[in-house]
């Protein structure tokens, strides 16, 4: 398939009676080159009709293969699939991997926290081995909400990390079958305590679903912390329609400039860029199509981009010229998209 990697199953690691690491290798070519916290893309034939389900790398850049923990979910068609069907051997086509919650400030002295709920652990345990693996004065806390402690994903090896960085890495449990839950006392409690260092200067992440994630971000934002110290991915990418605009996008010309080559494209009226780059046959990244994953993130260049929905770049990704492709809409007909 035009555009894709192809990762064959090198590996499957049951971690849960419903939950199990994949671990993937190229069938040719070079390494695959990712960020601590990203995720890729897998894009099935299902029913006649493409699908796509973005799962975060549970490995590390430093691993030697890429690795993906697939929870089993209720009425999940792809995750059923891969747990009950996909054998070692089999090969998977794949999006390069793509997403913005990685980690950039770690050599410092700031406070690194994160939050994750259930298989929300996947990319901040890839995120906490990067980080652990390169010198740095930060301090590493985790905050990890589970059901009970049979479905402590990774338990093992995050207790191998804090025996061997006990002086820069602290992991709370917090487990529902006992009772302890986290609600927004207790994560202004266990945030004041933990910190070392500027709370101005701390950065803040969280991955599990979005009420979770909506209750931690308002009680430290409540707290005092600035929104661009928080970053968040989400949980489960659900692949749900976009909320109609009250916006009427007329047509616009976009210049595309996609794995090195320049393509004019006619976005028609209320089209989004993605849309008319499809309709052209031009495969750039896409998974969700709904504004909160970030695999078809993209640089503008010039014009001026207005997107319907973002759920995931921040104010200062946005100044920096980023955007979504699935939700966003030329305004002006100079606009020019860019990967990088």
């Amino acid at each position: 398939m035009d555009g894709l990697l192809q990762l064959r199953v090198d590996g499957i690691k049951w971690e849960t009676t419903d939950t199990a690491t994949f671990y993937l290798v190229r069938t040719v070519g070079n390494k695959v080159e990712y960020k601590a916290g990203q995720f890729i893309t897998l894009v099935f034939d299902h029913h006649n009709q493409e699908v796509r389900r973005s799962y975060s790398l549970s490995s590390s850049p430093d691993d030697d293969r890429l690795a993906i923990t697939v929870k089993r979910i209720s009425n999940g068609e792809i995750s059923r699939f891969l747990l009950t069907k996909v054998k070692v051997g089999d090969v998977l086509n794949v999006v390069k991997p793509a997403g913005v919650f990685t980690v950039n400030e770690f050599e410092a002295e700031t406070d690194l926290v994160f939050f994750a709920a259930g298989s929300g652990i996947s990319p901040i345990f890839s995120q906490i081995k990067y980080v652990l693996n390169r010198p740095g004065k930060s301090k590493l806390h985790l905050i990890y909400s589970s059901q009970d402690k049979e479905l402590v994903l990774f338990n093992n090896e995050l207790n191998e990390l804090l025996e061997r960085f006990p002086d820069r890495l602290t992991i709370t449990h917090l487990l529902s079958s006992e009772a302890n839950r986290l609600t927004n006392i207790r994560v202004e409690q266990l945030v004041n305590e933990q910190l070392n260092f500027d709370k101005s200067k701390a950065q803040f992440y969280l991955c599990g679903p979005f009420v979770y994630m909506r209750m931690i971000r308002l009680t430290l934002m409540y707290m005092g912390i600035n929104a661009q110290q928080i970053h968040k991915e989400n949980f489960v990418l659900e692949t749900v329609p976009v909320t109609g605009s009250q916006t009427n996008y007329p047509p616009q010309a976009i210049l595309i400039n996609f794995e090195g080559e320049l393509h004019n494209v006619q976005a028609g009226e209320n089209q989004s860029i993605l849309q008319a780059a499809l309709q052209n046959n031009i495969k750039l990244p896409y998974s969700c199509r709904s504004g909160i994953c970030s695999a078809c993130v993209a640089f503008c260049k010039t014009g001026k981009v207005e997107m319907a929905k973002n759920e995931v770049l921040t104010d200062e990704d946005l100044a920096k010229g980023w955007i979504l492709t699935c939700t966003g809409h030329a305004l002006t007909d100079d606009v020019e998209i860019e990967y990088k």
